[in-house]
């Protein structure tokens, strides 16, 4: 019987990575060998992690000793909510892991299964379906590697007809690296995709004007990472939750101030989008929403129903202040981890002591405090702003001078869809297709652009609307 994954959960992905360990005869240094990797695997990518803002969760990695059924490894488990870029951007990550570590195997999965292999499902042998993919799909080397069905009697030795065994399998890849590798039109498709990232994350990086309460403005200068968090609590909030928000504890609109906030285009559409009126009592006074001030006001107030309802769970619950603030950073890790990033150029060629040179040290430690110290649990989102509000100096009368030098916000065209964009969505997503006559019925992606805009276009009678000729 061959070994499954567990099932994982919607807009879950799930991600394993499996490394070639030194020393293979003495287990009881697998968990030194791998907290010695994760440190070294979390160093690599910290120059593509420490200032991402993630929809629901970001990348994370968990030590697994050898457990029987599978080698020693890591896995870890990211929510990625409605931003879909996320997943990808952790497929990028892997991919960089397994270029930049000989012999490091790494698998990926979601509820769609091997989605990779949807991916470039156009250029997918015959023979391969979800049923015949199951522990063939791995990504080695910085590519897709699938584990082929054996087609001669030379082939039986080196590939099994079934695949019962991840263990075998891993083994199989790094044995026969050049007879697994998936096909270049395959590795193109998914290339495609992920060779967008990292820009994409800085592409998708969207900066607006928020009329909110200073110390929450503080708050996010601090730790921007809180703000998706702010985001979720408002939009999936309930009856419930919105009790809280009739009279303001923590975040009330008197000491609003106009903030530049920075968020991903997903976050920023999810606010955009919801209509919401607050609660009278809460003192949140509105402008018209013809003014040109009530996009800014109307964000803020958003996010800052957000940040109370976190709060207001956060004491409710009785959660305890953060524990991680105080962690030593004057050990041989941490200078272990500051020369790798000076190694990856991670300071832009700063001058130490220079106003961005501090603001990296200052991610990089936030970075280092949660994610490469071992023992140390990561703190409650609420607990956070709690803490935070209760710790910050806020200066209201110097932010509100501070006003006045603000950028202009990023323009917010993009997130109106017009039939040009989408034209350009579809093709891109189509590639050579537009060029393809469909006499046999070939799937054309232009002529679905084309009869999408038809479509808008046509004018409904009282039966409904008609589909063009």
């Amino acid at each position: 019987m061959a070994e499954k994954h567990n099932t994982v959960s919607d807009d879950v992905v799930e991600y394993f990575l499996f490394p070639r360990l030194s020393d293979l005869s003495d287990e009881s240094k697998n968990e030194d060998n791998l907290n010695e990797l994760l440190v070294k695997y979390l160093t690599t990518l910290s120059p593509d992690l420490i200032d991402v803002i993630w929809q629901n969760e970001g990348f994370q990695l968990s030590a697994v000793s050898d457990s029987g059924a599978l080698p020693a490894h890591f896995i870890g488990q990211t929510n990625f909510g409605e931003n879909i870029e996320d997943e990808w951007y952790i497929v990028y990550l892997l991919y960089q892991l397994t270029l930049r570590f000989p012999g490091l195997v790494a698998r990926v999965h979601d509820t769609d299964e091997e989605f990779l292999l949807i991916e470039a499902a156009d250029a997918l042998p015959k023979w391969l379906n979800p049923e015949t993919a199951e522990n063939r799909v791995y990504i080695y080397n910085g590519e897709l590697h699938i584990i082929p069905i054996p087609q001669s009697p030379s082939d039986v030795a080196k590939f099994p007809h079934a695949v019962t065994s991840i263990r075998d399998a891993i083994e199989c890849i790094r044995k026969y690296p050049e007879q697994t590798r998936a096909a270049c039109n395959v590795q193109i498709l998914i290339n495609n995709r992920i060779n967008k990232f990292p820009g994409l994350v800085k592409d998708h990086k969207h900066y607006t004007h928020c009329y909110i309460p200073a110390v929450m403005a503080a708050i996010l200068d601090e730790k921007p990472d809180l703000l998706a968090p702010a985001v979720r609590a408002f939009y999936y909030r309930d009856p419930i939750d919105l009790k809280c928000c009739r009279t303001f504890t923590y975040f009330r609109p008197g000491t609003r101030i106009l903030h530049r906030t920075c968020m991903t285009r997903c976050l920023y559409a999810q606010l955009v989008h919801q209509s919401f009126q607050p609660d009278k009592r809460s003192g949140w006074i509105m402008p018209s929403t013809s003014s040109p001030k009530f996009r800014s006001h109307d964000l803020g107030m958003k996010l800052a129903h957000g940040f109370e309802i976190l709060c207001h769970k956060a004491a409710e619950d009785g959660h305890s202040t953060p524990t991680n603030e105080n962690v030593p950073t004057n050990n041989s890790r941490w200078q272990q981890y500051l020369k790798s990033l000076q190694k990856n150029n991670y300071f832009r060629g700063e001058l130490e002591g220079s106003a961005l040179y501090k603001k990296l040290l200052d991610d990089a430690l936030k970075f280092y405090r949660v994610n490469m110290v071992k023992g140390v649990r990561r703190p409650d989102v609420g607990s956070q702003i709690l803490h935070l509000v209760k710790t910050l100096n806020v200066d209201v009368e110097q932010r509100r001078l501070a006003e006045q030098d603000l950028p202009p916000p990023d323009d917010d065209s993009w997130i109106t869809l017009t039939t040009e964009t989408l034209d350009a969505m579809l093709s891109e997503r189509g590639g050579n297709l537009d060029n393809v006559d469909d006499p046999d019925g070939v799937f054309n992606i232009g002529k679905v652009a084309d009869s999408m805009n038809a479509f808008v276009k046509k004018i409904s009678s009282v039966d409904g609307a008609e589909f063009p000729g």
